[in-house]
């Protein structure tokens, strides 16, 4: 008679718990990717990156000499709007390397004249050399006496929306603001944008408006229209508060503006977006301004100061004064500093 036939339970203990425990990891992997809300891939949109702790750069770097009221009032608005900053120590800049940097450019006449436009020309060369060192995908860099409106996460994911409309980035590229630029102007003190601008406008009800704009090119943004702002291609861009590069940006600019080419550092980029040596956009009106201390204490900007021209009035003197950021609705500064939006200066 033949035998009954048995169940065949010979799988090693070993290779049951190992079975066990790749069951675990998949379940659980499953339950976090694709169920748990924060890290949902089929619901994760370009703009929602663009409203994060970085505004949607790797990183937001701060070009900064030294601690100040500047920096003093940026990590404070930093802080109440969830910004997160890198600001990395400068090296020192001597008289041999400013000297050095000048003669590079035109010597009949030389271009550039400027202490403190050679400290801030060499300054920001330093941080994109940072920015490619760390091989970086993207940067904003900033000024340290910037400022922008306590709604910043928000016009910057309407911004998202209209960088990638503007250059037509494919559906399958989620970055949040497409990779069809070298530079994005956010921070500037004037760009014309007239009714024959090619420019993709949007909505944004914290855009100042064209009758209250503080600055030149007031007078030539009629292009815009009230409660909106426009993304167009950069041709006279003047002021570096705030400018993003993408990697293969920062490197052309390295290249671009290496030497003293110019009278600035600002109008050596404005001539490489115009010649489209560049890929320049700009965000017109501006996101980003810098802050002004109350006009009675005569301080300007560290440019000026490098030239001889700031005010020698101690900073205990003017720095719990509140001040004002033109073209900045509600200051993130001013708000977190004084508990106000800051008074008038285009507002």
């Amino acid at each position: 008679m033949p035998l009954p036939l048995k169940p065949r339970w010979g799988m090693p203990h070993s290779r049951v718990r190992h079975l066990l425990a790749a069951c675990t990891f998949i379940l659980v992997s499953y339950y976090y990717v694709y169920r748990s809300p924060s890290f949902s891939l089929g619901s994760s949109k370009p703009r929602d990156a663009a409203g994060n702790s970085t505004l949607g750069f790797q990183k937001i770097i701060v070009m900064s000499q030294r601690s100040s009221w500047r920096t003093r009032g940026l990590q404070a608005g930093a802080k109440y709007c969830g910004i997160d900053l890198d600001t990395p120590i400068q090296p020192p800049l001597t008289d041999e390397m400013i000297a050095a940097f000048q003669k590079m450019g035109p010597q009949d006449p030389p271009l550039l004249d400027s202490l403190g436009q050679v400290r801030n020309w060499l300054s920001m060369l330093d941080l994109i050399k940072y920015m490619v060192a760390q091989n970086l995908e993207s940067a904003l860099i900033v000024e340290d006496d910037v400022d922008w409106d306590v709604e910043i996460k928000q016009e910057m994911r309407r911004l998202s929306d209209a960088v990638r409309e503007f250059t037509r980035v494919d559906e399958e590229d989620k970055s949040p603001y497409g990779k069809a630029w070298d530079v994005l102007w956010i921070g500037h003190c004037g760009e014309p944008t007239r009714n024959d601008t090619r420019r993709l406008e949007y909505e944004d009800p914290t855009a100042t408006s064209r009758e209250k704009y503080i600055g030149w090119s007031g007078r030539y943004m009629d292009g815009i229209t009230p409660g909106h702002r426009v993304v167009q291609r950069s041709k006279l861009t003047f002021c570096s508060y705030a400018m993003a590069m993408s990697r293969r940006g920062a490197q052309k600019v390295l290249k671009y503006a290496g030497k003293a080419e110019g009278k600035s550092y600002d109008m050596r980029m404005q001539g490489g977006c115009r010649n489209k040596d560049l890929s320049c956009l700009v965000v017109n009106p501006e996101l980003l301004h810098h802050y002004i201390p109350p006009a009675e204490f005569g301080l300007i900007s560290t440019v000026g100061d490098a030239n001889g021209d700031g005010s020698k009035a101690e900073e205990e003197e003017f720095e719990h004064v509140m001040g004002a950021t033109p073209n900045i609705l509600v200051s993130a500064r001013c708000k977190a500093l004084f508990g106000s939006r800051c008074p008038g200066a285009g507002q």
